[in-house]
């Protein structure tokens, strides 16, 4: 079984795309206070996901909790782990 779960802040302004088929694709680096690193979070939004989900990142250093699955993506001088969103919600400051 592969789920997370991470709290952290929004580390920079979210980056929008759309794939051809229209579907939303948020990506943004989430700081992590313990540990002092930062993991990208990639969120794509479906019918039932509803447009909150994508909103709770919206702001640098708005505080979230993400749930997903850790994926890998090598590059050419390392490999780099981040987090394939399944939900995203605000946290109380």
């Amino acid at each position: 079984m592969n789920k997370v779960f991470i709290s952290g802040s929004v580390g920079a302004n979210p980056r929008v795309s759309y794939t051809p088929k229209g579907q939303k694709i948020v990506m943004f680096p989430m700081m992590v206070e313990e540990g002092g690193f930062s993991i990208d979070v990639i969120f794509a939004s479906g019918p039932s996901a509803g447009p909150s989900a994508s909103d709770a990142a919206a702001g640098i250093g708005r505080r979230i909790l993400v749930a997903g699955t850790l994926t890998k993506t090598k590059t050419e001088s390392r490999d780099m782990l981040k987090v394939r969103a399944s939900k995203i919600l605000p946290m109380e400051e």
